[in-house]
């Protein structure tokens, strides 16, 4: 079984790095539900002509948001502030001594944590609402066509690790694996310079053509296709100078295809640390949280967004 899926992952990850594979895992999306993706289909079209919006494309995959431009940020930062002093407590004194905290660190869990729960996101209700909001959904469902399926809402902290200089897991660059696209949002909830290791990501187009030149190299080399990819070998393809950084302010935010867009990150320098609001939406069925639907069943759109069939796991 395990066979199977890694089959599966590797044929969707070789298909949608062209326009003619992504169509044709559309296609095949579309037939395994046809009533759902019309549905969908059908609600974006209506949404969307009363909310255009053209900041992400198809080209690029991605839309930079400088602080300020989402309404309601501050009073996100102000919510993510307070429930990150209670929740770093907890990180700190649940903390492993010795042997085990230094062998936790090397692994992805050591240096980048999902600080939030269901309980979390029920008590601070105001973070489902910025995740369904028109400026923030409208983008989304622009550059998907369909109404997306929210799967996460989550603060996301990240420290550094003993070595910060060796890059392992999510530090290196990556295309994810869920679906033939999806849309991230990272919003910094304090100033993020160099220091504080920014989310960083390489546009569609680009991102495509890197992908499809190494793994060309690894297969001459005789090298393994792994997933992840080391600077050297996207520099060798001119990528790193195509590298976008989210740095600045409070509330800069990006919303990223990461299943499109090479991307990495929570390169943190000594003493500093990250903390982003993350905001998942998936054009299919994935592993999600449980929100509260309630407030959204009156609602054709956001229900589709959020509706308990489609938010929790297969």
């Amino acid at each position: 079984m395990t066979g199977l899926r890694e089959l599966k992952k590797d044929a969707i990850r070789q298909l949608r790095l062209t326009p003619a594979g992504r169509t044709l895992l559309n296609a095949a999306a579309a037939a395994l539900k046809p009533v759902d993706f019309y549905e969908r289909r059908g609600a974006a079209a209506r949404y969307n002509q009363r909310f255009p919006s053209d900041r992400m494309t198809l080209a690029n995959g991605y839309a930079l948001l400088p602080s300020g431009t989402l309404p309601g940020t501050p009073e996100i930062i102000d919510t993510c502030r307070r429930l990150f002093i209670i929740k770093k407590a907890a990180v700190e004194a649940s903390a492993s001594a010795g042997k085990e905290a230094a062998k936790e660190q090397r692994k992805k869990r050591g240096f980048l944590k999902n600080l939030l729960d269901n309980d979390d996101l029920r008590a601070a209700p105001l973070l489902l609402d910025f995740a369904l909001s028109d400026s923030l959904l409208s983008i989304v469902t622009n550059y998907f066509g369909v109404i997306p399926r929210l799967t996460r809402v989550d603060l996301v902290y990240s420290i550094p690790r003993p070595m910060p200089e060796e890059h392992i897991a999510s530090q290196l660059f990556h295309q994810d694996p869920e679906g033939v696209r999806q849309a991230k949002v990272f919003l910094n909830v304090f100033d993020v310079n160099e220091d504080q290791g920014p989310f960083m990501f390489i546009p569609a187009s680009r991102s495509e053509a890197i992908v499809s030149a190494m793994r060309r190299q690894r297969r001459q080399a005789g090298a393994r296709d792994e997933v992840r990819y080391r600077d050297d070998e996207v520099g060798a393809q001119g990528g790193l100078a195509d590298v976008v950084r989210l740095r600045g302010p409070a509330g800069t935010a990006a919303v990223v295809d990461t299943s499109r867009c090479l991307h990495a990150g929570s390169r943190i320098r000594p003493g500093y640390f990250r903390l982003c609001l993350f905001i998942q939406y998936c054009t299919t069925r994935e592993n999600a949280q449980t929100f509260d639907t309630r407030p959204f069943r009156t609602d054709p759109v956001r229900w589709l967004a959020v509706r308990p069939w489609a938010a929790t796991a297969d």
